[in-house]
């Protein structure tokens, strides 16, 4: 089977679970087992370079650069479709028309879509979709209502053409059904699948050049989350700033920090020493920090799946996490668990693994153990049997 992966939902530093996810799901769909015996990467120009390595025989990347319309590249569909009804209808349809054309010369059988969205909506084949979460319904309040407005309209009408959805968790596949009232039967369950690079670990020297480089001092936890709303970092912070943990660091990594009020308030709080914001850091470079930390802190008030936790659970990182939305379902009895809104409750976890080298042990071993439920293997299985669903969906849908 032929399978193209659109990236086009990928900016590379931007979104970065959907970009962890598509990474993952392209190192999959390589494996023996694989449904895909070719794999076409639609990308744009601009995120060429992050699929480069994946290309090889069984591997192709086709730029399918944004539409564009009076001479600007369409960056809002909805937002065209206002100010411009006809031409933005016949842009939207030559647009799909160019897509369609280009999959069907490259003998395309099925489109998977790993960022929420199906784009164009009328394209003539199979469609399988990532529908990560419905956030928007349960924390209204972190978005505009552009976003929300945007996210009803594509969002939820991509949920309705696909042929079969991919959800990341039990959690993830109830919530579909209920708010949307998908059919249960096109909603297969596979959680996110992450890089195989987790599991090899670095060497002794590797992780005593990071230690130097960075820093490190021998008591520190990580957070590797872009700095967005429901992702709880000031709940953290304070958290860590209360646990009164001597001489350890609280390391921050991921994208918009210096865009947001974190450096405000770790000032305040007079934590520059405590509290770290690496910023965005290479894979090595995290893989490095899973080693050595005490642990994963994850306070996240809503996660479909965390690739963060699976990426430390693979390293040994003992986790403390959230205890809301899929994290138990993902996390079992291999983590402390705390309310996100529990600012004390956070901070005995920190103490706990900071005090505690047999419960760090504990938690590591049982953390290794769990992720071998989720390896690449398992996955594959299942987005086989979703394309297979889509196939036949798509077959019978075009025969009615």
């Amino acid at each position: 089977m032929i399978v193209a992966v659109d990236t086009n939902c990928i900016l590379p530093g931007q979104v970065g679970g959907i970009e962890n996810y598509t990474l993952g799901l392209i190192e999959a769909l390589k494996l023996p087992d694989s449904p895909a015996s070719k794999i076409v990467l639609l990308t744009r120009s601009e995120n060429q370079k992050l699929f480069q390595p994946f290309v090889d025989s069984s591997t192709e990347i086709v730029e399918v650069e944004r539409p564009r319309h009076k001479g600007k590249a369409v960056a809002n569909w909805s937002e065209l479709l206002a100010k411009h009804p006809v031409g933005g209808r016949r842009t939207l349809a030559d647009f799909q028309q160019h897509k369609t054309r280009l999959l069907h010369q490259r003998h395309v059988d099925l489109v998977h879509f790993p960022g929420n969205t199906i784009n164009p909506l009328d394209l003539d084949l199979p469609v399988v979709l990532n529908l990560h979460d419905l956030q928007h319904r349960h924390f209204p309040q972190y978005f505009s209502r552009e976003e929300i407005d945007n996210r009803e309209k594509w969002w939820v009408a991509s949920a309705c053409r696909a042929d079969a959805l991919i959800a990341a968790s039990n959690y993830v596949r109830d919530d579909l059904q209920r708010q949307l009232r998908v059919d249960r039967r096109k909603i297969f369950v596979t959680p996110d699948v992450f890089q195989s690079a987790f599991f090899t670990p670095p060497s002794a020297a590797q992780l005593n050049d990071l230690r130097d480089r960075l820093a490190l001092p021998e008591t520190f936890f990580v957070y590797p989350a872009a700095v967005w709303p429901h992702k709880n970092h000031e709940r953290l912070i304070r958290a860590f700033v209360a646990a009164e943990i001597p001489n350890a660091q609280l390391i921050l990594t991921g994208g918009g920090q210096k865009d947001s009020a974190l450096p405000q308030l770790i000032e305040e709080l007079g934590a520059e020493f405590a509290v770290r914001l690496a910023g965005r850091v290479s894979t090595d470079d995290l893989i490095g920090l899973y080693h050595l930390a005490s642990g994963l802190v994850f306070p996240s008030e809503h996660e479909a799946w965390s690739i963060p936790v699976m990426e430390a659970m693979a390293c040994g990182c003992p986790v403390a996490s959230s205890n809301v939305t899929s994290l138990p379902e993902e996390i079992g009895d291999a983590g402390l668990l705390f309310s996100p809104n529990d600012i004390d409750a956070m901070a005995d976890a920190l103490r706990r693994l900071a005090s505690d080298a047999d419960l760090r042990r504990e938690l590591s071993q049982r953390g290794r153990d769990r992720v071998k439920q989720f390896e690449p293997d398992c996955f594959v299985r299942t987005v086989a049997d979703a394309y297979d669903h889509a196939r036949r969906t798509y077959r019978s849908r075009k025969a009615a």
